[in-house]
């Protein structure tokens, strides 16, 4: 079963999967990146709609 994960890269934001057994911090580094998120997430849409709301938060800490 995959998990997945949340991690920022300097692209930004990305779902990544997680190996069983595996620490978050695992699945970041393999991507260059750091966990912002460990869930884990048992499907992906569900990291995908966790990304989303992240971004939007990330938004409204923007503005003025």
């Amino acid at each position: 079963m995959s998990l997945y994960e949340i991690v920022e890269t300097d692209a930004g934001f990305t779902v990544v999967e997680v190996r069983p057994g595996a620490p978050p911090e695992e699945a970041a580094a393999r991507h260059a990146g750091v966990v912002v998120d460990p869930g884990p997430y048992r499907t992906y849409e569900d990291a995908y709609d966790a990304l989303l709301a992240l971004q939007a938060e990330e938004e409204d800490e923007d503005l003025p």
